[in-house]
């Protein structure tokens, strides 16, 4: 007896209402989300695949209830979308989550494929505050407290994060994300020409990456954001009379930092100056110095008063 068989054209998802074993037939794309299977899972002659979960078992799969075909573009396999054993076949690229299979996964003929594993496991899926599955969308996702999830293609995806450390876990491909923050985030990155940018402000850790043609990149500090007070601010705070005075400028042409060693986006100078000021302009210099310099590494731990010591001033006229 053959096996039901159901043509689709578009997009499909598998959240349970299919008699399994299930045998998915020339999709674009397939995405299997972790704990989707809840059974084998075979991916017979795919071009690419991309796998967070380990292949080489013996997927053994009994006669196929239900059979889906026709002009399917992504294919989506929700956690706990299949109760049982799924068959892909002939489908071009196919992205596959961290234990996206309770049973073996087992991968044939397929072109070119990905696999990284990280000993550092994501959270649940439904630890993660939101949850981004689909196709051109665009989302803005303020202060996640766990996790973030974009699932699909050519997504344009907005992190706006405090100070929270929680999980990035992207799959697919030509997505773009940006964060935003003062945070840290952990990514998991499936797929390929994805695009994370990041802050200055946000530490950002890869945790694993199968894949190819990816970019994480992380914003060059501000160098304004370290300078607590300007030459300008400094020679209007002194206004009028003999004033000894504090600033920092940009070091634009240190490479790293004469300070601490080391190699920094945002390198400044502290300079000292006692002068006659009239109106905010120095009319007569007596001693002017520098050569104390700070960089987005060593800063945090400066102290927070942009005034030298007296040591430091006899230092720096030295």
């Amino acid at each position: 007896m053959s096996s039901p068989s159901t043509t689709y054209s578009g997009d499909i998802t598998l959240n349970g209402d299919e008699q399994p074993p299930v045998k998915l037939v020339d999709p674009e794309n397939v995405h299997v989300k972790s704990g989707a299977v809840d059974g084998d899972l075979k991916v017979l002659n795919a071009e690419y695949v991309y796998t967070n979960t380990p292949a080489g078992g013996t997927a053994e799969i009994g006669d196929i209830e239900t059979e889906i075909s026709g002009t399917i573009e992504d294919g989506y396999l929700e956690s706990g979308g299949v109760s049982g054993d799924v068959v892909v076949v002939d489908a071009e690229d196919v992205f596959i989550e961290h234990e996206a299979v309770d049973g073996d996964l087992q991968i044939i003929g397929d072109e070119q494929r990905f696999h990284d594993e990280s000993d550092t496991e994501p959270h649940p899926r439904n630890q993660y505050d939101e949850s981004i599955t689909g196709w051109d969308r665009e989302v803005s996702v303020t202060e996640p407290d766990t996790g973030v999830s974009v699932t699909g293609g050519r997504n344009s995806v907005r992190i706006e994060n405090t100070e929270a450390e929680f999980e990035l876990y992207l799959t697919g491909w030509n997505n773009d994300i940006r964060v935003d923050g003062h945070g840290s985030i952990r990514l998991h990155l499936v797929g390929s020409n994805n695009t994370v940018e990041v802050s200055a402000y946000t530490d950002v850790t890869v945790a694993t990456e199968p894949g190819h043609d990816n970019t994480v990149s992380v914003d060059d500090f501000p160098v304004e954001d370290l300078i607590k007070t300007s030459q300008s601010a400094a020679y209007r705070e002194a206004f009028m009379g003999r004033k000894k005075i504090t600033y920092q400028v940009p070091a634009m042409d240190e490479d790293y930092c004469p300070g601490c060693g080391a190699t920094a986006d945002a390198v400044i100078e502290r300079h000292q100056e006692d002068a006659f000021f009239l109106f905010g302009y120095p009319i007569y210099q007596f001693e002017a110095g520098s050569g104390s310099y700070e960089c987005e590494e060593c800063s945090a731990h400066a102290h927070p008063d942009v005034r030298l010591s007296e040591s430091e001033r006899k230092d720096l006229f030295k």
